[in-house]
């Protein structure tokens, strides 16, 4: 399976809240980034930038 599919690793790091419902006969979840969450992702797209060797985009605060 996908590791995209699988966040349970993400939420106990405290990268990622997540929350459920059902809806009709599905389930329904949400994901999110905290603001560690964010941090750790901006972060991480930083050292990519770094190895690429180029430069980040204006990118605003959410």
């Amino acid at each position: 399976m996908e590791q995209a599919r699988r966040p349970g690793p993400l939420i106990e790091a405290g990268y990622v809240e997540q929350r459920k419902a059902a809806r009709t006969t599905r389930q329904r979840v949400w994901l999110r980034l905290p603001p560690q969450g964010r941090k750790a992702y901006h972060g991480h797209l930083a050292a990519l930038r770094a190895i690429v060797g180029r430069q980040p985009r204006q990118e605003h605060d959410d």
